[in-house]
């Protein structure tokens, strides 16, 4: 197994990232409370650090021990895993974290957040499994994942309608002229979260209504 920087891990490491993915509580407790030179954000030889693998295999525990670090990496990763497989808890968990305090975060797409240069999420293609230009609330609707798309809209975030294809607006000119493929793929993204069953009923008054209006704009687009 190796390490974000590609060298072998510690034995320290090694035992760490075991307890986190097996969801032994009462070791990751200790290491990340006691050791002095554990790098809790090391990687396996797939690329996950400790927080996806408490994460992938529902260890709300470990995964609640791992968020009160300060410095802890790959939390937007986390909660995209934990909505994808529908883990309602570890999603509430990941949302309580001061990271998202304001609700920014939720609004932006892994490929908008990485001009912010943090570790919020894995901006390689080993890290993650997941489109860059995709959003929790677009990932929860993709899935219809009822309550956690509840939870998301609760929390004042929405799924933005793509603007008219042929828009000429500085944003849209920049993105289609840095990736055009990412463009498009962004918006059939966004469309296939609009036109979700769980988004449409929760987020508005006349769903009916809502679903052949966007009926009839996908028409005009094909």
């Amino acid at each position: 197994m190796f390490n974000e920087r590609g060298s072998p891990l510690t034995a320290e490491e090694e035992r760490f990232l075991d307890a986190a993915e097996y969801g032994n509580i009462p070791v990751v407790r200790k290491m990340l409370e006691e050791s002095k030179t554990l790098n809790f954000n090391c990687v396996d030889y797939m690329g996950q650090n400790a927080l996806q693998l408490a994460v992938g295999n529902e260890h709300l525990e470990v995964t609640e021990q791992l968020l009160k670090k300060d410095g802890l990496a790959r939390i937007g990763d986390g909660l995209l895993l934990a909505i994808s497989k529908g883990y309602v808890r570890i999603v509430e968990a990941i949302l309580a974290h001061p990271a998202f305090g304001g609700g920014l975060r939720l609004a932006l797409s892994p490929l908008e957040q990485e001009m912010r240069d943090d570790d919020f999420y894995a901006y390689d293609e080993d890290g993650t499994r997941f489109s860059h230009d995709i959003t929790p609330i677009i990932l929860a609707a993709h899935c219809q994942e009822y309550e956690i798309v509840h939870i998301l809209l609760t929390k004042g975030t929405r799924i933005e309608r793509p603007h008219d294809y042929f828009c000429k607006c500085s944003e849209c000119v920049e993105k289609q002229k840095k990736d055009s493929f990412s463009h498009s793929r962004s918006r059939m993204n966004a469309y296939k979260g609009l036109a979700s069953a769980a988004y449409l009923s929760l987020s508005s008054e006349d769903p009916v209504l809502t679903a052949l209006e966007l009926s009839n704009e996908l028409a005009r687009l094909a």
